[in-house]
């Protein structure tokens, strides 16, 4: 991602070719990231696209899973936010992804990521 130096840059750039009056979007990433953590304009949505359709079904197993299970919505929402929060410490996600970079992974542009183990299919 760009620093605002190389956006800059690259608005000079712009502007020298003769494109200065075109419209652009320009976004502080970091900025944006605070203030969706602070949530101030309280937003109550949640949305995540994860770009693999087994993963996508793997989620929403275990997500109807524990709405069954709890029935009350707002227990299990707080229950998998928990989940989320407890699950992993940094030095534990800081070693899987050293195992992840060993040499049964590979990086390659080719490769495709590992998929999701689904519950209901094992093999």
């Amino acid at each position: 991602m760009p620093s605002k130096l190389m956006a800059l840059e690259w608005l000079k750039q712009e502007v020298a070719k003769g494109r200065g009056e075109q419209k652009c979007h320009i976004v502080d990433v970091e900025k944006e990231q605070a203030e969706r953590i602070k949530n101030e304009k309280r937003k109550q949505n949640f949305v995540l696209v994860t770009g693999d359709p087994d993963l996508c079904a793997a989620l929403e197993f275990e997500k109807d899973r524990i709405f069954r299970r709890v029935k009350n919505k707002s227990i299990a929402l707080d229950l998998m936010q928990r989940a989320w929060r407890e699950a992993l410490s940094n030095a534990e996600l800081d070693k899987v992804m050293a195992e992840m970079e060993g040499p049964n992974y590979c990086e390659d542009s080719a490769a495709k990521p590992p998929r999701a183990v689904l519950p209901w299919n094992n093999s």
